[in-house]
């Protein structure tokens, strides 16, 4: 008979300081956890700060940003019709001047609007063009057309190749050379002028005429040719 003193071992789960661990390990676990789902959530709110940091830095900087100059379109060039004075309203120098219809051009040295102040007037067919040099001091009206600086003008060669009512610079807008000008049948005249220069006076015409008839004229680079109801077939 065994000894009735002999004490029957318990198992693990009943024994006390076996739940006591049970316990320690389920609030460490407890504790741990909460914390990483702590860190998992600041985590995440620190990225988002960021994010919207990064867009509100992005906006300012686009606020904050010169807006991009827009380019100059050639018609911000162009002079209207209207009296100039020459040096004050507009520099001095060189344009060319398209009529919009039938125009009128006059330059004169003096705003007295006397007959002795012009220096030079034209009245210019409807569609065609002028080359003008203007000095400091005189006044230029244009009426019924409008001009623009030399450099800025728009082409006045032709796309066609055939040359028609305006005033050409040789080298520039026509090669040097020997040219067949013919006339324009509807009208039965027309006129052709070369000139040293475009300042229309007497003294800078090297030959002009009223053309009845088909004809041949030569002419040099940095020379100015005159047609009116004539034309030139390249």
């Amino acid at each position: 008979m065994a000894n009735d003193k002999e004490r029957v071992k318990k198992p693990f789960y009943k024994r006390w300081w076996f739940w006591l661990i049970v316990v320690i390990v389920v609030i460490t676990l407890a504790s741990g956890g909460g914390d990483e789902t702590t860190d998992q959530a600041n985590e995440a709110d620190q990225t988002e700060q960021t994010a919207d940091e990064t867009k509100n830095n992005e906006d300012a900087k686009e606020e904050e940003a010169p807006a991009e100059e827009e380019q100059p379109a050639e018609d911000d060039a162009r002079i209207e019709s209207g009296t100039y004075k020459v040096g004050t309203d507009v520099p001095a120098g060189e344009y060319v001047v398209f009529s919009s219809g039938m125009a009128y051009i006059e330059n004169a040295k003096d705003s007295t609007g006397q007959l002795e102040s012009i220096i030079f007037n034209d009245n210019l067919p409807s569609d065609s063009h002028s080359y003008v040099t203007l000095n400091d001091g005189e006044y230029f009206k244009l009426q019924g057309a409008e001009m623009y600086p030399v450099d800025k003008a728009p082409s006045v060669v032709p796309e066609n190749g055939v040359y028609e009512d305006g005033m050409y610079k040789v080298g520039k807008d026509i090669p040097a050379g020997e040219y067949k000008v013919i006339l324009n049948s509807a009208s039965g005249m027309g006129y052709l002028e070369v000139s040293t220069n475009s300042r229309h006076q007497i003294d800078g015409i090297v030959t002009n005429e009223n053309v009845t008839a088909d004809m041949y004229i030569t002419v040099k680079d940095g020379q100015y040719l005159t047609l009116r109801d004539l034309k030139i077939e390249k």
